[in-house]
């Protein structure tokens, strides 16, 4: 009887120990933190797998519940709901480079914008790209035709009436030349900082005509104010044109019956045009104004440097934009180091040019789900020339395996859409 008695004190001194052990399989020594560890290199814990409708059946499941949904190979918990527990439930995307086109008039699925996500839930749905109208294709034409545009370019320009016949052979030192046309009867020269005031209007014209050679000093600054393009400035040259080391040219420089020079360092927003000498380049920097000049470029719109009748070529390590091309002569020294976005016309070649296209057009874009439009998803934007961003959201309870997609479409021009990206994040 007094062991009886022993073993039943024994055993409730011990009983504590038991109810605030903690439980080890697979391991003598569980971490102080876990009530229940399993150790294995060579299997798993499993837990309940079950259907959707059979974890739907759980009456009044736990907050923290955990099960593996063989509806959808996914672990799912509870949370309010049954939510899926992987990051890959809860995030797709899509993401492409790359220039693509629509000319359509009707909706189409913008190519690579499309994502069939495999879990149900409500998503919020992302797009973001720019767009632009399509440049004009013209051509193709030959070197000759070139040659045909730059002498009517020039007719044009030497018909237009002189509005300043007193101006002196210097320009610059500080003074603002208002639109105009000037004629300068003999060699020509410009010093310090020569500003061109536009005056407010965006089409102001800006025509020097020179009867001599031209020389374009040493570091000469040439600003544009008030609206004034240099798309819209013409130098219009009768003998050569030498634009010295480090000067900020604005405008298109024309030789009637000289060469073209510039020297290192230079900076020229515009073009260099000769109908009769060589084009020369040293170490520059020049690229095509922006905008449609309000003079007809024909051809040579797209054009940097254009000689009717002698070569054309680069030294050192320019950055050049735009098409370079001659009639008559060679085209050299384009290769690395120099940095060159364009494309050769070479005598007795023909190139297609690309060109802005500046006509407003109207472009539409959406989000649909299963080929239906999301409300509130979709924007109509006006495109030119100029690229334009695009950002379109929506929020969007989806199925299994239905489609989000994104499709756009133009009311009349070839609209272009660059790199863009589609995102659905997974919200419950």
């Amino acid at each position: 009887m007094k062991k009886t008695r022993s073993f039943l004190l024994l055993t409730f001194l011990l009983i504590p120990l038991f109810v605030d052990a903690q439980v080890g399989i697979g391991t003598f020594d569980p971490d102080p933190s876990s009530l229940l560890e399993l150790f294995s290199k060579s299997k798993g814990l499993l837990v309940p797998r079950m259907t959707n409708t059979e974890r739907d059946l759980i009456v009044a499941p736990a907050v923290g519940l955990l099960i593996y949904n063989t509806s959808t190979s996914n672990f799912n918990y509870f949370d309010v709901d049954w939510k899926d527990y992987s990051d890959f439930s809860k995030n797709y995307n899509s993401n492409l480079t790359g220039d693509i086109t629509t000319i359509t008039t009707s909706n189409e699925v913008v190519n690579g914008m499309s994502i069939t996500p495999q879990f149900a839930g409500k998503y919020k749905v992302t797009f973001n790209s720019y767009y632009s109208n399509a440049p004009i294709s013209t051509g193709p034409f030959p070197s000759e035709k070139g040659e045909i545009d730059l002498q009517s370019i020039y007719n044009n320009l030497q018909s237009l009436p002189i509005t300043d016949a007193t101006h002196g052979l210097v320009l610059g030192n500080g003074e603002a030349l208002i639109p105009g046309v000037y004629t300068l009867s003999g060699a020509t020269s410009t010093v310090g900082t020569l500003y061109f005031d536009g005056q407010g209007n965006p089409d102001a014209l800006f025509v020097i005509r020179i009867d001599g050679a031209f020389s374009a000093g040493e570091a000469t600054k040439m600003v544009l104010l008030n609206g004034a393009k240099a798309s819209n400035i013409f130098w219009v040259i009768e003998g050569a044109a030498s634009i010295e080391a480090s000067t900020i040219l604005k405008g298109t420089v024309i030789t009637h019956a000289g060469a073209i020079t510039m020297g290192a360092g230079g900076n020229l927003e515009g073009r260099l045009f000769s109908i009769v000498g060589a084009i020369s380049v040293n170490a520059v920097k020049t690229i095509i104004p922006s905008g449609i000049s309000v003079i007809d470029l024909g051809v040579l719109s797209t054009f940097i440097y254009y000689s009717s009748a002698g070569a054309v070529t680069n030294g050192g390590s320019s950055v050049i934009t735009g098409n370079i091309g001659t009639n008559v002569g060679a085209i050299s020294g384009y290769g690395s180091p120099t940095v060159f976005k364009g494309s050769f016309l070479n005598a007795g070649g023909s190139i297609t040019t690309l060109s802005p296209n500046n006509t407003n057009a109207l472009g539409t874009f959406g989000i649909y789900q299963n080929g239906v439009l999301i409300p509130s998803s979709n924007k109509i934007l006006t495109s030119n020339a100029n690229f334009a961003n695009i950002s379109l959201q929506a929020i969007a309870t989806i199925l299994p395996y239905q489609a989000i997609d994104v499709r756009w479409n133009t009311d009349s021009e070839k609209i272009v859409m660059g790199n863009r990206t589609l995102v659905l994040i997974k919200v419950q």
